[in-house]
């Protein structure tokens, strides 16, 4: 684990670029704990800049959605293979979700906060046909959410925003979710109610 720390530090010793690496490496499947949003955190409550927040929240989510791209495109190759490694209620559950709310499911993943199963939903995506467009743009509307609102916090409680994040994290994930599950729940309204 020393060994993340320290790639986490040297990134973000880059700036924006160094915040797009370790997005696309967390992203990836290298688990770095939250790196990027502890890192896009700190960077922008440091300056507390608005343009700070345009720089960083951009690379966060080109980094972190170039990164889900890699188990999107295992998934689409022979994924079946990996998802075998989970238990088949599991996988069923998961594949429910992906067929009932379709993109939605997949930006909640990316919106939701450890332990969800961001990369199962990923990997999932790919091997069970997601097509690409509608993949890229869950992928850019969840986490899109997911950095703005810790950009949001950092601009406005600066160095406050990591002690107020770490202490009611779960708090700020029930929100995103609130958010997602609402999106959720209008898109099956949708598709019930008759043309």
């Amino acid at each position: 684990m020393e060994f993340i720390q320290d790639l986490i530090a040297f990134l973000r010793s880059l700036g924006a670029p160094g915040l797009m690496g370790l997005a696309f490496i967390d992203s990836a499947g290298i688990p770095t704990g939250g790196g990027p949003d502890w890192v896009l955190l700190v960077m922008v409550s440091e300056s507390r800049l608005l343009m700070e927040l345009l720089a960083f929240v951009p690379a966060a989510v080109v980094g972190s959605v170039a990164g889900c791209l890699v188990p999107y495109y295992i998934g689409r190759k022979g994924g079946h293979l990996v998802l075998k490694r989970f238990d088949a209620e599991r996988r069923e559950t998961v594949r429910d979700k992906i067929d009932r709310y379709g993109l939605w499911a997949v930006a909640f993943s990316v919106i939701a906060p450890p332990p969800y199963p961001m990369k199962l939903f990923i990997l999932s995506a790919g091997v069970f046909g997601m097509p690409f467009g509608k993949f890229a743009l869950a992928a850019v509307l969840g986490r899109t959410v997911r950095y703005s609102m810790v950009g949001y916090l950092a601009v406005r409680y600066g160095e406050k925003a990591t002690e107020l994040l770490r202490d009611h994290f779960a708090w700020v994930a029930v929100g995103l979710a609130a958010m997602i599950a609402i999106g959720l729940i209008a898109q099956a309204l949708r598709q019930r109610t008759p043309t």
